[in-house]
Parts: structure tokens; sequence; C-alpha cells
């Protein structure tokens, strides 16, 4: 794209080239690898070190307060910077402020010497990296026209599952120095964040088109009216119900494969990371292809359709997996599905979103579809479990797998998009 950036009410996105593009994907990808592996490796060693008698509860108490601050702090963050009237744009402010902060948290987590300073530093953590995503998140919406959103959308879309994966490799490389494996990768945000804001055209807001901020604005934060905007509500409930299923497999496999298969602490390590690979491989090759496929045919349903299918098949597969083997085929089959259905998905929100005035705001509004879940399905887990004596996965496996079929046929109510 060209230019110095447009209007907050200009028309609509011209076509984003491969320069453009790149950056995009390369400033989502440095993000979640400097945010997410912590969740995954490098704050449970931290907790580890802080706490190593309490290790389970401090854990989860961090996890908890970070999460509970990450829900809140987008919304607020979107909304302000859909007002935003700074000469240097509406995005871009955002974007480089978060990271600057968001990798002082890091150097915070990485030297917190007590649970409360490890508690405060996850939640400036989760606050600082939303500042960021309050930013980017967007720009999609103001950026990119419906006939990329599919390929942009598998780009920016599978860059989370890499960052995870990447993160944990990149982390492997400086343990047991634990302080270089939480600061290295905010570096690498520093750089990819960087990159991006270069050649970013951003959106200008001038201060006459500036929306006041009202009490009742915060209200709407969090909401978008069904009854409004039907077609953005069914795309929420879609991605919430389908992001519920996901989280069952996600998050238990680890109990699952020592449950049914018999591992242990010390030999689950490189079962998952065998097992990641092939669900991120999956992912990424799905993205890729069926994201530009949904441009080309210019229709983006029967792709959610079909990969919710397929993904609850998968669900049933590794539910009643009678070998390792089989899991792993599950396991790269279930991401095949959400490769697919994650990048059509989100050109399909984008579509959709209710205001682009608001697209900051409406972004952060969708973010709470992929974050409720990751809180509520731990809390009805155990109900599931219990199921016959305790450790009933494959009972949680398809309650998973039919939770995302419904996401599916509420997918197909939005009537704007085919």
């Amino acid at each position: 794209m060209d230019g110095d950036g447009e209007s907050g009410t200009q028309a609509m996105p011209t076509p984003v080239g491969v320069g453009f593009t790149s950056a995009l994907t390369g400033a989502f990808f440095c993000t979640w690898l400097a945010l997410l592996p912590p969740t995954q490796v490098t704050l449970a060693l931290r907790v580890q070190q802080i706490a190593p008698h309490d290790k389970a509860a401090v854990l989860s108490l961090v996890l908890a307060v970070g999460a509970a601050v990450a829900l809140v702090a987008q919304n607020i963050f979107g909304v302000l910077s859909d007002r935003t009237t700074s000469r240097f744009g509406m995005r871009r402010p955002w974007i480089v402020a978060g990271a600057l902060l968001g990798v002082a948290s890091l150097g915070f987590l990485a030297t917190a010497r007590s649970v409360g300073g490890l508690v405060a530093a996850w939640a400036l953590t989760q606050l600082t990296f939303n500042i960021l995503l309050a930013g980017l998140s967007p720009v999609v919406a103001d950026q990119v026209p419906s006939g990329q959103l599919g390929k942009v959308s598998a780009l920016t879309g599978m860059t989370t599952q890499l960052g995870v994966f990447g993160g944990v490799l990149l982390a492997q490389v400086f343990l047991p120095n634990l302080a270089l494996a939480i600061l290295v990768p905010g570096l690498f945000c520093l750089v990819g964040t960087g990159v991006f804001v270069a050649v970013l055209p951003d959106r200008r807001l001038s201060a006459a088109e500036r929306r006041p901020l009202r009490p009742s604005t915060w209200v709407r934060a969090y909401w978008v009216s069904p009854r409004e905007h039907p077609d953005f509500a069914w795309a929420w409930l879609s991605r919430f119900l389908v992001q519920c299923g996901n989280v069952t497999l996600i998050s238990y496999q680890t109990f699952f494969l020592m449950s049914r298969f018999g591992y242990t602490d010390d030999t689950v390590g490189p079962v998952l990371t065998q097992v990641l690979l092939v669900n991120v491989v999956g992912i990424v090759v799905a993205a890729l292809v069926f994201g530009p496929l949904s441009d080309r045919a210019r229709r983006r349903k029967p792709f959610v359709l079909a990969s919710a299918v397929v993904l609850a098949l998968a669900h049933a597969l590794a539910a009643f997996a009678p070998t390792l083997g089989v899991y792993i085929v599950a396991t790269a089959v279930a991401g095949i599905a959400a490769g697919c259905f994650l990048a059509v998905d989100l050109a399909l929100v984008t579509t959709v979103l209710p205001s682009r005035a608001d697209a900051a705001k409406d972004m952060g509004v969708f973010h709470l579809a992929n974050a409720l879940p990751q809180m509520l399905m731990p809390a009805v887990a155990p109900v599931f479990l219990a199921i016959g004596g305790g450790d009933n996965y494959p009972a949680f496996f398809l309650a998973g797998g039919a939770l995302g079929l419904a996401g599916a046929f509420c997918n197909q109510r939005i009537r704007s998009v085919r």
C-alpha cells in the first residue's frame, strides 16, 4: 500500500502488497513469540524457582490473574485506539507503546523475587501486550480489502501456533538461563513490530471526527447488540463454541497421554513436542491452502462448516485412540481442520464487523470469544471427567467435538456472507 495513511472515515481499503503482508505477519508472529511461550514453559519454571513447594497453586494464581487482566484490557485500549488522533496514526502509537512496555514487563517477569512480584509481573505483561494487540488486531480490518481477507487472515491466523512452537524452541536454546529465555523473545517482538510500524500506512483520525468518551462507552466496549448486528453475533457465538471444543483437546492432552498410554512426568515431554509439531504443521499448511482458496471461491461458510465437522471427527478419533500413532493422526487431522477454520473464520468475522470506526473495539469483543473458553472449559471439565468413575477423557473430548459442531451450524446463520 502507498501513501501516508487515511482518514478515519475514508473509503474501503485498497489492495495490499507482499511487503505489507509480510511485515504484518511478522509483527503478529513476533508478538506471539514473546507472549505465549511463558504460558507453556518459562512461567512454570519461574514459579518453580520462587515457590517450589506450592508450585501448582501459585501457577494457577498467576495464570488466573493474568487471564482476568487480558480479558478486560484489550477492549479498553481498543476503544482508545479507535479514538486516537495522533499525527502518527490511530494504531501505530499503541503498537509502539505496547511493544516497549511489554518487553519491560518481561524484564520484570524475569527478575521477580516473590509470589506477589510474579503475579504483578505477569498481570503487567498481559496488560501491556494487550495494548499492543489493541493497535495490531484491527489492522486487517483497516487495511485489507475483502478480496484478500482469506489470504491475509490465513497468514496472520497461523502465527499464534507458530509463535507458541517457535517460542518454546527458542526458550530451549537459552535454558537453563531463564532470564534470557524470557527476554530474547521480547527483543524479537521489538524488531518485528518495529519493522511493521515503519511500513504501516496508518489510518488517521481528525479531532473533529473523534467521538466523545462517555460512561456508556466503557460498557459498550464489551458488547455488540445481537439485535442490531445479528451476523456479528452469530460469528461470535460460532467462534466461542468452536474454541470451547479446541480447548478440550489442546489443554488436556498431557493428562490424557499419561492416563491412556502410561507416560510419566519424565517421559511425556518428547511426546508432547512431537504432537505439537504435527498439529502446527497441519494448521499452517491448511491455513495457507484454504484461506486463499476461500478468496477465489468468494465463499467462507462452506469452509467453516466442513472444517468444524472434520474437527469434531478428529476429537472422536482422539477420544478412542487405541495407540499413540492413532492419536497423532487425530491431532494432525485436528490441525488441518483448525487451520482452515481459523483462517477462513477470521476473514468472515472481519467482513461482518459492525463498524469500521469501531474496528479495534469490535475486535476486542471478538477476542472474548477466544478468551472465555480458556476460562470456562477447565471449570466444567471435572463434570465430564468424573463420568464413570474418573479420567473419562473420551466423554470430555466428545463434548468438545459436539460444541464445535454447534458452532459450525451457528456460523451458517450468517446472512451477509456466503
